[in-house]
């Protein structure tokens, strides 16, 4: 009788919950300790087996500093607010400033920067010290350097492009003000262009976004900084329009070619070597596209031609 009186008494809502398992639980299979099924290791600080090796986020590239072939530093900075894909430019350099003491005249260097923000340079305009831009600050800060894209001669004449915009690629990337074309990111690239009022530093930015799968994208999107920003989201029909392609621009051929003239460039992005729409069919020349990519468009031509096929045959029977 006596172990019955010191026997436990279990609640009365916890008793229908069945016997006791394992479930969603494991043994380490070196110290014996229980683990989460979904751990990565073991919990054992003196064991430390890994189960099983997961998949690290890659941190976002904040800022990345361009090549310009002279003293320019010009970074290329994520502006965290509009997205990751979406990047302004800060200029910094040092300027020299006096300082009257009692022994004289001081001169100190002291470093400044430029953000190109449309917001930013307002503030500066009235009065704000620039150098507190968030923009700003990440490119103090910067510790990455933009890869030059190689460009060869035969690919860019072999474009089916009009002679204009030709002389007008091989002007800009036999400038030394560095190289043509720039990768920052996996989907950003830095293209040197004309100086102008909007582009006063002679760079701008070139988006490629890879087709994510055949019905988030019916094809590859690219966008300029050089084409007008669209507006805020609208129904389908804006939409649809987004998700066309839009103009070609000088700076699309400029990434074209720099694509098409490395093999592992030339893979990786063979979605936009390929893509045959707005009369870009036969872009490149084939056996640059044709080779190592030919592989990667195997799939969606053969998904695409047994419908033609499919058609054409009960055409004829009819």
């Amino acid at each position: 009788m006596e172990p019955a009186s010191v026997r436990t008494k279990v609640p009365s809502f916890l008793s229908d919950l069945g016997k006791a398992t394992l479930r969603g639980i494991r043994k380490c299979p070196r110290c014996g300790t229980y683990n989460g099924t979904r751990g990565l290791s073991c919990k054992n600080k003196t064991c430390g087996t890994v189960f099983r090796y997961g998949t690290r986020k890659q941190p976002s590239v904040d800022a990345v500093k361009v090549v310009t072939g002279s003293d320019l530093q010009v970074y290329s900075v994520r502006q965290r607010d509009r997205g990751a894909d979406h990047r302004c430019f800060v200029e910094l350099g040092v300027s020299e400033t006096a300082i009257q003491t009692v022994d004289g005249t001081i001169l100190t260097q002291l470093s400044s920067g430029r953000c190109y923000v449309p917001a930013c340079l307002k503030a500066a305009a009235q009065g704000v010290v620039e150098n507190q831009c968030q923009h700003v600050k990440l490119a103090l800060n910067c510790q990455t350097e933009a890869t030059p894209l190689p460009l060869k001669s035969s690919v860019l004449s072999s474009m089916q492009a009009s002679p204009e915009t030709k002389q007008t690629i091989w002007q800009l990337a036999t400038e030394p003000t560095g190289p043509l074309v720039q990768r920052v990111t996996k989907n950003v690239l830095v293209v040197k262009c004309k100086a102008s009022q909007k582009h006063s530093l002679g760079y701008l930015h070139a988006s490629f976004a890879h087709r994510l799968s055949a019905r988030a994208l019916a094809e590859p999107r690219f966008s300029c900084s050089c084409q007008a920003p669209k507006g805020g989201k609208g129904g389908p029909a804006e939409e649809e329009e987004e998700e066309a392609m839009p103009p070609r621009c000088i700076h699309f051929f400029a990434c074209i070619c720099a694509f098409a003239s490395d093999e592992s460039l030339a893979q990786e992005f063979a979605d936009f070597l390929a893509c045959d729409s707005a009369g870009l069919k036969g872009l490149v020349v084939p056996q640059l596209v044709g080779g190592p990519q030919s592989t990667v468009q195997a799939g969606p031509v053969a998904a695409a031609r047994p419908r033609k096929r499919r058609k054409d045959v009960t055409a004829g029977e009819w």
